[in-house]
């Protein structure tokens, strides 16, 4: 099913048939899918100290990670909405694998309303979903960050480019472990096709981030290519 057809589906179907919230089963408003407001008010908010790439620090604040300390990450700044976890997760899985499109939307708006995401988004020139394999967003129809980028330029006026694309189908990072999601990720992306990435602070965006090893390999690229910076938005970080 094409990205305009099942968005399509998915507006018709949230104005017409009431529908349960994905996480806890209560009906939701049609305005504001996938979650009811109570589930949307209990959002796994990110908690303890963080470093500026968004990686949580086991001590205080002020300190740097130590992939930062070492000069080795190439995400100038990072943050999430929450962690990958109850009705957040519930929200990305809608959003990713039942085509619940209007997800996007709606994740965009709390995005927006985060004070780090806004800081992130003011020093930023362009937003990049980090992209899928051809082959992977020709089966899935869409590509969940894409749509996610698309939204959160709905509300902060920039502008958004697809000029990243990734060259080689990778394997699923989710059962892998920190070093192999490095070398899986390696060398999977090129840029070319977007000149207005040549000197600008660009903002990745993505569903979820574990290890950063995606965001990572994503922003050297960038910056091999002539951006100038490159920041991360994620919707949740998984711990």
């Amino acid at each position: 099913m094409t990205l305009f057809w099942t968005r399509t589906w998915d507006a018709l179907a949230g104005a017409l048939f009431p529908t349960g919230c994905v996480s806890c089963g209560e009906l939701v408003a049609a305005h504001d899918p996938p979650l009811c407001q109570k589930c949307w008010g209990r959002l796994p908010l990110i908690a303890g100290p963080r470093c500026g790439c968004g990686s949580p620090l086991p001590g205080s604040d002020g300190e740097d990670c130590g992939r930062c300390r070492r000069g080795r990450s190439a995400v100038l700044e990072g943050a999430s909405l929450g962690t990958y976890a109850g009705p957040l997760r519930d929200c990305v899985v809608a959003l990713k694998y039942r085509g619940r499109h209007r997800t996007a939307a709606r994740l965009s708006v709390r995005l927006l309303e985060s004070e780090p995401c806004r800081r992130i988004l003011k020093a930023s020139d362009v937003l990049v979903g980090v992209p899928l394999h051809p082959d992977r967003e020709g089966r899935r129809g869409f590509n969940q960050a894409h749509l996610l980028a698309s939204e959160i330029a709905r509300g902060c006026g920039l502008p958004v480019s697809r000029g990243l694309a990734r060259t080689r189908n990778t394997r699923s990072q989710t059962d892998l472990s920190r070093r192999d999601r490095r070398r899986n990720v390696r060398d999977a992306f090129a840029a070319g096709s977007d000149s207005a990435l040549k000197g600008a602070a660009v903002t990745l965006v993505d569903d979820v981030t574990t290890t950063g090893a995606t965001l990572r390999e994503c922003a050297a690229t960038l910056l091999d290519y002539g951006a100038l910076e490159v920041r991360s938005i994620t919707v949740a970080r998984a711990e």
